[in-house]
């Protein structure tokens, strides 16, 4: 009973410092960095890129070694190349060194985040894996909040290299926690559902009457718009994160304005991170989703002319609501429609997908470059994201219509 909760409170920690380690911080860092070392913020910036594409492209990594080596050492390892990149990183006078540690912490990112974690949660938490997914990521989230403040000060306190070194350093404390403390009902490769610690029966997901490897789930209709839903939003936030103070500038308003709108935006994404648990276990986590891309599809389109603070708001509102349903539903989803071996894999095949999304910033800024005007490219997204909630709404997947007779709820 209370090894599952600890292996839950292991990957919250290790996604809570993965969060306020990387993408919320790397911008305090980073022009401190490039100040101290003469970088050019064209070339500083470009580790947000590198970062995002290592993520991106390593995110295969752990649907073969979850199988292979299984959930503990998978997670271990991640943080190890976290560990090691940051350890690198505090080392770095030259871009081509930062370039490589933001390499290894990117893959490292991936073999220790979300992946491992829903693997995790779906074998210990069969029947509320849904909430406990929300829950992982509004706990884990909390780091995005945390973060900056905390490379800010400790680089007030110390020097951007012994930032990276006390971030190495917490990072092994959780890598070593987790070698001792985490472990698996069942071997990497065996997977037979039992009863879990509640005596009831672990939830089989059945898709087309029958459970395929992860490379023919990866051709199904069904993963190709999640796949696409996880890519939108990524390059929505991304993006909106990025370019935010600078439109609303362009627009009239104060930066200030803008800095006050992200914040918000990422507390009410974080407070719908762990509401859309709950909601995916009581409602269709595939209608959960198309509510939450059509919620981000109009506060998209609002952000993109809000001319005044009460728009900045309101967009924030809905834009972060539909972040972070959108997040955890597409998780749900996945092992909802495909069973939580399959669906972990195809959560790494998605996100190795996703990786696409870095270039939402750059596409932004060209469009401002030739147009003067950033808000293009956010209708852009507001109408790939509308067309998406449309389809999952409308498709029929085998997954979907005839679920498992251990399944009680709809999907």
């Amino acid at each position: 009973m209370y090894r599952k909760w600890m292996i839950f409170a292991i990957i919250v920690a290790g996604f809570f410092v993965l969060n306020a380690s990387t993408f919320a911080s790397l911008g305090v860092v980073l022009f401190v960095m490039a100040d101290d070392l003469g970088w050019s913020y064209t070339s500083a910036g470009l580790s947000f890129t590198i970062l995002g594409l290592a993520v991106g492209l390593t995110s295969f990594l752990p649907a073969i070694l979850l199988h292979r080596i299984g959930a503990r050492l998978t997670f271990v390892l991640g943080l190890t190349c976290v560990a090691t990149g940051f350890g690198l990183a505090s080392c770095s006078n030259g871009l081509g060194m930062f370039f490589a540690a933001m390499c290894l912490v990117g893959a490292g990112f991936s073999l220790s985040g979300n992946v491992t974690a829903v693997w995790l949660i779906g074998e210990w938490f069969p029947r509320h894996t849904g909430r406990m997914i929300g829950l992982y990521l509004m706990l884990g989230g909390v780091g995005d909040i945390v973060g900056p403040s905390l490379s800010h000060y400790l680089i007030e306190w110390t020097n951007w290299r012994f930032n990276w070194m006390i971030l190495a350093g917490i990072c092994g404390v959780v890598m070593l926690v987790g070698v001792i403390f985490i472990t698996e009902k069942h071997g990497a490769a065996e997977h037979t559902p039992e009863a879990d610690d509640e005596g009831h029966p672990e939830r089989v997901a059945n898709v087309g009457g029958e459970i395929p490897s992860w490379r023919k789930a990866v051709q199904r209709p069904l993963f190709l718009i999640i796949a696409a839903a996880i890519t939108f939003n990524l390059a929505c936030v991304t993006t909106v994160h990025s370019i935010a103070v600078s439109h609303l500038k362009l627009l009239g308003l104060s930066p200030a304005i803008g800095a006050l709108g992200l914040s918000f935006m990422a507390l009410v994404s974080l407070a719908f991170k762990g509401l859309a648990g709950p909601l995916c276990e009581r409602f269709s986590s595939r209608h959960m989703l198309a509510l939450s891309m059509g919620l981000q599809a109009i506060g998209v389109v609002m952000f993109a002319m809000a001319t005044n603070p009460a728009l900045v708001l309101v967009s924030s509102l809905l834009f972060g609501s539909g972040w972070g349903i959108t997040v955890v539903a597409t998780m749900v989803l996945l092992v909802d429609c495909f069973g939580r071996v399959i669906g972990a894999q195809l959560l790494g095949a998605a996100h190795q997908i996703s990786s696409i999304a870095a270039f939402g910033p750059l596409a932004a800024g060209v469009a401002a470059d030739k147009i003067g005007s950033f808000a293009p490219v956010f209708y852009a997204f507001a109408l790939a994201l509308g067309v998406l909630a449309f389809v999952i709404q409308v498709l029929r997947d085998p997954g979907m219509s005839k679920p498992s007779p251990v399944v009680s709820r709809p999907i």
